[in-house]
Formats: C-alpha cells, structure tokens, sequence
C-alpha cells in the first residue's frame, strides 16, 4: 500500500526543506508565486502594454490551477424537429461543499 494521497515523497520532501533552509521557515513555492503575480500585474497596471498585462495574466493562471477547479466544457444540442434547445450543465461548487 502507497503512500496517503497528497503526501508529497522523500524527493519532494527533501527539495521543499531544502528551499526552507535556502529561503527561510516561512517560504511557500505558490506563495512566492502569488507574490510574483502581484509585482507583473502592479507592472501591467502602470504600463498598460500588452507584454506585461500577457504576462501578469499568464502568471495568476499558473497559480488558479491550485485554488480553483478546472472548467469543464459544456454540449449544447437541439432536441428534435420542434425547434427547443435543451441544455445540460454539471454545477460544481468552487468552495468544495456539496449540493443538498
């Protein structure tokens, strides 16, 4: 039997307290992204160039995929000769909860 899901291996473990002992107690690699984000989109909102808004934009989507779920695509079809359009659509809660 492995090892409990989200518990990062011997490898992981090492480099993360490596970083710490390198960086200090405190340090996060997506804090330190978040943190990075913060200074391209400051940058971004002064210049107002399209490289810098590109980047700043490039930066938080790295850092959504660990805070938010994934967009899933949606099939619209059309139901028969009658002209409705039916609709299907999963809802995901983003705060985790579920739905009664």
């Amino acid at each position: 039997m492995g090892r409990p899901a989200g518990l990062p291996n011997k490898n992981k473990r090492a480099l993360m307290a490596r970083l710490k002992d390198i960086y200090g107690e405190e340090f996060h690699p997506i804090m330190r992204m978040a943190e990075n984000a913060m200074k391209l989109q400051d940058i971004a909102t002064r210049t107002e160039e399209v490289n810098d808004l590109k980047a700043s934009t490039e930066a938080w989507d790295r850092i959504a995929v660990y805070v938010e779920p994934k967009l899933k695509a949606v099939e619209v079809t059309g139901s028969g000769d009658d002209g409705e359009l039916v609709v299907t659509f999963q809802r995901k809660r983003f705060d985790g909860g579920e739905d009664e």
